[in-house]
């Protein structure tokens, strides 16, 4: 569905992001990994189209997005940032509402459909209930549910999360990406996330790209991409890596 070819992307005429290539499927969560400075946040505002690119293609559908403004890219791009920004004095209601702005009319004027689209996301995230609270007097954890219902309410095939659970305890995290993967076998999406943990990763991906200063260092499945030998050489520190026989096939661990 979404086809990355060549990118490259500069600051100051220094390349960060060199020669990245993937491709991203519907119905499948691939992982972005790597560490801090590789490019993870840069390659999301990139296909996102906050930053230009000087070098390569973004295919959406087979056709070139390369040069079409965020708010055109709002149609069929949904983006979860890294910083989470509520803004004062709206409710969980008019935030998520908030998701529909690049499907309004020229007026601006929301209809019946979009009401029902954003109390569908509602009741996906389990932020209903929270409907007209104040969405600053809301918990981490809630707000962050809050802002995936209002990507949800823009009704895109594709979902952009950058390290959505930084700031939340465990067991938000955990709710939080279980949350994005029942969304993804419900809707059928396709998911580019960043993490930092790299057994979340494990847990809930399909597929990892793995970056190391600005390019692609390893892509594929958990098994291929999650070793020793890569994970080691990447991070600069040794790991280890456990095989387990649950619903995690792995579990990665530093050397003491």
């Amino acid at each position: 569905m979404l086809d990355v070819k060549n990118l490259t992307v500069s600051y100051n005429g220094k390349p960060v992001l060199e020669n990245i290539s993937f491709q991203l499927q519907t119905g499948k969560i691939i992982g972005l990994i790597g560490p801090n400075g590789s490019g993870k946040t840069t390659l999301i505002r990139s296909i996102s189209g906050v930053l230009p690119t000087q070098v390569g293609e973004i295919y959406y559908k087979n056709k070139s997005i390369k040069h079409l403004s965020p708010s055109k890219r709002a149609k069929f791009i949904a983006v979860v940032p890294q910083v989470r920004i509520i803004p004062p004095g709206f409710t969980t209601r008019q935030i998520v509402l908030m998701g529909r702005t690049p499907h309004l009319n020229w007026l601006g004027s929301v209809s019946k459909q979009d009401e029902a689209i954003a109390q569908e996301a509602m009741q996906q995230t389990n932020t209903l209930p929270l409907a007209d609270i104040f969405a600053q007097e809301l918990s981490a954890g809630e707000q962050q549910r809050v802002i995936l219902a209002r990507a949800l309410a823009q009704s895109t095939r594709l979902l952009l999360l950058d390290e959505p659970t930084t700031h939340l305890d465990f067991r938000y995290q955990v709710e939080f990406l279980r949350l994005i993967k029942s969304t993804v076998q419900e809707k059928s999406i396709a998911v580019l996330i960043a993490l930092h943990d790299l057994n979340q990763v494990a847990c809930f991906c399909e597929q990892i790209i793995l970056l190391s200063s600005g390019r692609i260092h390893a892509i594929g499945a958990p098994l291929e991409v999650l070793t020793a030998h890569v994970l080691s050489r990447v991070y600069q520190y040794p790991l280890k890596v456990i095989a387990n026989k649950s619903e995690n096939p792995l579990i990665i661990l530093p050397e003491l």
